[in-house]
């Protein structure tokens, strides 16, 4: 899945996928709506999300 695929899946405009590509990129911290859509989106829950010990 493409930054731009995931801006629409998530809700937002095509064109405004910079705030992703931050987040992946380390450069910005997720707010926690965005972290919400993500979590609904991949069907897993907030822990699951946040836990980088836990296998997904």
């Amino acid at each position: 899945m493409t930054i731009r695929e995931l801006a629409v899946a998530l809700g937002y405009p095509a064109e405004n996928n910079s705030y992703i590509s931050m987040v992946e990129m380390g450069k910005r911290v997720p707010k926690a709506e965005f972290m919400l859509k993500v979590a609904d989106l991949f069907g897993v829950t907030m822990d699951q999300l946040t836990r980088d010990d836990q296998e997904v």
